[in-house]
């Protein structure tokens, strides 16, 4: 088996804080989940609308953690 990349003490920090949104919207979808077993459309929007900012934080944030293009993002 290949050995795990070394990572930047940055990087580590970055992981961190995109499994921490994406835990958060874990939660915020089981919440969803609930409130819609309940049928509380209101309880159910807004955890869902949270779900959705906390997955799309999670994914700006993994952005950092790609590599920069070095042909001058002509791809």
């Amino acid at each position: 088996m290949k050995a795990l990349a070394t990572i930047t003490p940055t990087d580590a920090l970055t992981f961190d804080a995109v499994a921490e949104a994406a835990s958060l919207a874990e939660s915020y979808a089981r919440n969803a989940a609930e409130f819609a077993l309940i049928r509380d459309v209101r309880g159910a929007a807004y955890s869902l609308n949270c779900a959705a900012k906390a997955l799309a934080s999670a994914a700006s944030t993994a952005q950092a953690l790609r590599p920069a293009q070095q042909d001058g993002g002509n791809r």
